[in-house]
């Protein structure tokens, strides 16, 4: 403390150094006397504090010590404390280190605690993140205590030779996220993906800390310590001795509450499901994945249907053809979902579930594509070309599956109306099922979406009978509220199918005026006029 008190008072040369080599002894002998001293000298690692830091850190005997006295520092529980310089020691150690890590002779002292000292200051850093979001203060951000943890682990990283991890972490964004509350496990996410690339003992021993934490469900840490493991998971000279024992631990957090530890198990069996010698045991936890797909969450849903598609793909054909009749089934609600990504995503496994059902299945299989038909007829005028594609893909494919010939030249062609009149007529009896998948895309925000939906139905109604008066009316009823839409051809088409329905409750389906009713609304279908043949009813 005297040494503190007086350094910056002190500038002929001899005398300074006697304060230093009088430091070093200190350090050497009593490390955790001067550690203590120091961090309560000055909390915010003044110029003097960071001085005699550096000087501790030029000195290979001392170093060693005062490196293992600040990491204890570090792993202490801040919350624990009641007195402020007990709660902002932890926070004192990172500034230390980062001024400690900036020296080039304690290079080889900083590498051999390398692992323990990164996960220390990661979970520094996440308890300053969360501290953050309770504490209004404003700090200037170079000074911010979360900025400062975050440039001593740039630091550590850059000492123990790690720069490319650095530079890696930096243009993805994964500084900024781990100062970020809402994005701090999306940061940390990218600094294990970093540290994937670090020695084989490095990553063991940070791999071992981060089962123990997981397993002992420590809160706190609980969240950075799994975003970090599941990242290891896609090293495959990790966890083979554990298999089971990290599969038992995955299937736990699948059914965890909070919906960021759901989402990370989804990313950790995608890390594993990468792993040609490890998916195959993720079998097991094929209902496990089938239930994430009743989530709210979209991006949980979206991972869910990744994993599967993997899962499914290493199971041998008959196991592969029972999962592909469960999946289908689960999946066909977000064919049509508001989320493009889950669109492609859903519609994309579609299509390979088709591939791998054989024998009975298939017939189990039907119901499904048959189920599966009216919306992507519908989709292939999405305005996103991609959605479009898929749908056509597996348009393709869904009349292979049911060896439907007539079906799969008019896909080939893509004759969209073509098709549906072909569905129509091969299929009267499922009218009033395709009408009802139809409605939906009534209130789709895309024009060509709400477009088809309506030719659609005017296709469709002409397969009801005349029992269906109540089903006509409704359907009526919301072809009105169209009849105010944004986009005058939506108007339009509302109004001429509404003329249609009208006139086939009052007259015999085999009415010949009526059937030229039918020819026209089929014409209003065409690419080449859509509104103006529609114009021309009577």
């Amino acid at each position: 403390m005297s040494i503190y008190k007086n350094l910056d008072s002190i500038s002929e040369p001899l005398s300074r150094k006697e304060l230093f080599r009088t430091l070093l002894m200190l350090g050497n002998q009593y490390s955790e006397e001067v550690v203590r001293t120091l961090l309560g000298c000055s909390l915010s690692c003044d110029s003097v504090a960071a001085e005699m830091w550096r000087m501790l850190a030029s000195h290979c005997q001392s170093i060693e010590k005062v490196l293992k006295e600040l990491l204890n520092t570090l792993r202490e529980q801040p919350l624990h404390h009641h007195h402020v310089s007990q709660r902002e020691a932890p926070l004192a150690a990172t500034r230390a280190l980062y001024e400690i890590f900036k020296e080039q002779n304690c290079r080889q002292q900083v590498k051999e605690l390398f692992p323990q000292l990164s996960i220390a200051l990661l979970f520094q850093i996440t308890y300053i993140v969360e501290l953050s979001m309770h504490n209004q203060e404003d700090t200037p951000a170079p000074l911010s205590p979360v900025r400062c943890a975050v440039d001593a682990m740039q630091a550590l990283l850059q000492c123990a030779g790690y720069r490319d991890q650095t530079t890696f972490i930096h243009k993805q964004g994964g500084w900024g996220m781990l100062v970020n509350a809402d994005m701090h496990h999306k940061g940390v996410l990218v600094l294990a993906r970093a540290m994937v690339s670090v020695s084989f003992q490095e990553r063991c021993w940070i791999f071992q800390e981060l089962m123990a934490i997981l397993n002992c469900r420590d809160d706190r840490r609980y969240i950075p310590a799994m975003a970090f493991f599941i990242q290891l998971l896609q090293c495959p000279d990790l966890g083979n001795k554990q298999e089971d024992a990290i599969l038992d631990q995955l299937s736990g957090q699948l059914r965890d509450p909070n919906t960021v530890v759901r989402w990370l198990a989804l990313k950790g069996l995608l890390n594993l499901s990468l792993c040609p010698e490890k998916v195959g045991k993720l079998q097991r936890l094929l209902p496990e994945v089938l239930e994430q797909l009743q989530e709210v969450d979209r991006d949980i849903i979206a991972e869910a249907i990744t994993v599967l598609k993997n899962i499914l793909a290493s199971m041998d054909r008959q196991s592969a053809s029972r999962a592909a009749v469960q999946v289908a089934e689960k999946l066909l609600p977000f064919i049509d979902d508001v989320s493009s990504r889950l669109r492609v995503l859903s519609i994309t496994l579609f299509k390979h579930l088709l591939e791998l059902v054989r024998g009975l299945d298939r017939w189990r299989m039907k119901a499904h594509v048959l189920q599966s038909l009216v919306p992507l007829l519908l989709l292939v005028h999405d305005e996103r070309p991609n959605v479009s594609q898929v749908c056509w893909d597996t348009l393709s494919s869904a009349a292979e599956f049911l060896k439907w010939h007539q079906l799969g030249g008019f896909i080939q062609r893509k004759d969209t109306w073509q098709s549906c009149d072909c569905l129509l007529t091969r299929y009267k009896g499922r009218a009033n099922n395709f009408l009802c998948q139809t409605m939906a895309f009534l209130e789709n925000p895309q024009t060509p979406l709400r477009q088809a939906a309506i030719r659609f139905i005017g296709l469709a109604a002409r397969q009801l009978d005349q029992r269906s008066q109540d089903k006509l009316d409704a359907i009526c009823n919301d072809l009105k509220g169209l009849q105010q839409d944004s986009n005058s051809s939506v108007q339009s088409l509302a109004s001429q199918t509404i003329f249609i329905l009208e006139a086939f409750k009052n007259h015999p389906p085999a009415h010949s005026s009526l059937w030229t009713c039918f020819h026209r609304i089929r014409t209003m279908c065409t690419k080449e006029s859509p509104v103006t043949e529609a114009a021309q009813l009577p």
